[in-house]
Order: structure tokens, then sequence, then C-alpha cells
């Protein structure tokens, strides 16, 4: 095979990797989480039902600073991580902001962790004011958070964490229609919300 088909073909073929590590079938499950260095774990004790959530400190889209260890013990966190151009992330949005809105006066919140670099943060502001996101928006541009918590990088990926700091279900992935997966979701959030 000459060069330029050589060429052609390796750009296929990241190409659909890239494709594939978006989207694909939904894999709830309970993985344990990455020890890669940076905050130290919560020292609030895990539930047995997970691993203990890694710590993390990152900023929101207008500089504030955001940590998870500040909600731990007061709330249920979701954790999605997310970029602006993977389809399947977008697509889920508008369902993390209708759990976000239904259950966020019982002690749910969500935190978008975007993996977008400095050169498409505009993007990043666009894509949140188009899904009327008011949940926080978290900037992780070099991806270490995300190596923590999904270290094959698949996008989208969610992580629930329950108040005592345990992570009690990962997903991966998003496909529009698949409910079985959202009310897998769903059950899990009012679980872990009525857990004391």
């Amino acid at each position: 095979m000459d060069y330029p088909r050589r060429m052609a073909a390796g750009a296929l073929l990241s190409a659909a990797a890239v494709l594939t590590s978006c989207g694909g079938a939904q894999t709830p499950s309970l993985a344990t989480p990455s020890d890669a260095p940076g905050d130290a774990p919560s020292s609030t004790a895990a539930a047995s039902s997970g691993p203990s959530a890694p710590n993390f400190t990152l900023p929101t889209l207008d500089g504030k600073k955001v940590r998870l260890s500040d909600h731990l013990g007061k709330k249920v966190i979701l954790l999605d991580f997310w970029h602006t151009t993977c389809h399947p992330c977008i697509q889920e949005l508008p369902e993390l902001v209708k759990l976000y809105r239904k259950y966020n006066s019982r002690g749910f919140v969500v935190m978008g962790i975007t993996t977008d670099g400095p050169e498409t943060r505009a993007d990043v502001t666009s894509v949140v004011r188009d899904n009327a996101i008011d949940f926080p928006i978290l900037l992780d541009e070099e991806t270490a958070v995300q190596d923590r918590y999904n270290p094959k990088g698949e996008l989208p990926f969610t992580v629930l964490i329950n108040r005592s700091g345990a992570i009690v279900l990962k997903r991966a992935s998003y496909q529009a229609g698949d409910e079985k997966s959202m009310q897998q979701l769903v059950d899990a959030i009012e679980a872990a919300l009525a857990e004391p």
C-alpha cells in the first residue's frame, strides 16, 4: 500500500477510535478509580457500597474553585465527564439538567466536568448556554481528574457518589432513547438519596 493510502487508512482508524470512545453501549458498573497523584482521598468514610471517591479541586467557568470534599456528607453527587466534540455527551446534557432540577432540593448535585482545553473554552460556554445548564461546570483541561475516575477516557462518563463518599455507580457512554440505562441511573440516585 502506498504512503497516501496508508495515511488515509490510519486517519480513518483514528477517527473510528475517537467515535467508539465517545459513544457505544452504556455499561453501568462499579469499578475502582485509579490511584493517580493529586488531592488525597476524602477523609469521609465510604460506605460498603463502593470504593471511596478520590478528592479533587477544579476551577469553574467563572474562575471559582470547587472541591469535591466540600459536598461530601451533605450531597449525593453526579460527576459527568464530557467534551464539546462528543456528540453523545451533548445529547445527554439535557437529561442531566432534568435530573438536577428534579432532585436538587433533596440534596443532589451534578458537576459537569469538561475535558476541553483553553482553545475550546468558548465552545463550552456556548454548550452551557444552549442547554440552559444550571449546575456547576468544572474545567479539567489536563484531564487529571478524568484519569483518576476513568482511565480509559470514555465519554460521556458519569460517576454517582453517595453522601458517604462512596462510588455507587459508574456509567460509560450515552445513547438517546436508552430508557433502561437512564432508569438505572435514576434508581441509583433515588437509592443514594434515601440513605441516611
